[in-house]
């Protein structure tokens, strides 16, 4: 069931121009709508990617299906700008994704990466915007409560999934990545991309299609170009560890203690593990 949204409360920064929504259970969620600037299916891409991180155990805002209605959107003045004048939103299901609350970053420096917990779960992102092939750089805020001294990353904005409304793959090294090579330095071996990447590449056909059974219609069109995106998904699970050894030796040098570890799969034995699932 669907959360219905009851006052706007503002604007926040990027190219959706997306809202800042209360909730009828009280609760505040980062808001896309149809019809923004950067198009209706980046709903469909946050949905879908969100659950999907979430399930592979990253840290990621629980996304929600917000009902925002016409008369919320005639009473509170919601609109975009596009090409300098004023278009109302569209009414209807939108997609929602929890506010991160408390003392919130969107940046810290290298010097500070040692304060924050979940630090490891960036090997774990890197693996999974390779798998969805996001196309814009890794999207995160940290937060703390004010007694707190370490901080938590908190993965955000997925739209740019699947290559935003194309729904490809053109994959390039440093697609989906993180500005700064400080959070990868520790990694230094295979080991340490899991248990996100095993998780990714055995990755459930079944529950990734429940998961798109969720998404309304109207935020992609057409149901058989959903399916070819499934498809693709199932089919990239083998593809994960070649694209993460194209950024590490890339020209940004990710992994400055990279040793050993589990090896790339080669396409034969990736083909029988994903036939075993």
């Amino acid at each position: 069931m669907s959360t219905k949204a009851v006052a706007h409360i503002c604007q926040v920064r990027g190219g959706s121009q997306a809202r800042i929504m209360l909730a009828d259970d009280g609760k505040k969620f980062v808001t896309k709508l149809m019809g923004n600037p950067q198009c209706t299916r980046v709903l469909a891409n946050d949905y879908l990617a969100c659950r999907m991180a979430r399930t592979v155990g990253l840290s990621v805002p629980e996304p929600v299906i917000i009902l925002v209605d016409e008369k919320t959107i005639l009473e509170q003045q919601i609109s975009f700008t596009l090409a300098g004048r004023a278009v109302a939103a569209r009414p209807g299901l939108q997609f929602g994704s929890a506010l991160v609350i408390g003392e919130v970053l969107d940046w810290l420096p290298g010097t500070m990466l040692g304060r924050v917990r979940n630090l490891r779960e960036f090997a774990g992102l890197l693996a999974f915007d390779k798998w969805t092939g996001n196309a814009d750089g890794r999207q995160v805020v940290f937060h703390k409560e004010a007694h707190q001294r370490k901080y938590n990353a908190k993965f955000i904005d997925f739209g740019y999934c699947f290559n935003a409304g194309e729904w490809s793959f053109p994959d390039a090294p440093l697609r989906g990545v993180y500005g700064l090579n400080d959070v990868y330095e520790r990694i230094g071996s295979w080991d340490d991309f899991d248990p996100w990447l095993s998780r990714i590449e055995r990755f459930p056909a079944k529950q990734l299609q429940c998961i798109a059974d969720e998404i309304p219609c109207e935020w992609y069109g057409e149901r058989d170009e959903l399916q070819r995106l499934l498809d693709c998904l199932l089919e990239r699970r083998s593809k994960v560890r070649r694209l993460i050894e194209d950024f590490r030796t890339s020209s940004r040098d990710p992994f400055p203690n990279w040793t050993a570890g589990r090896p790339v799969l080669r396409a034969t034995e990736a083909s029988s593990e994903m036939l075993a699932i």
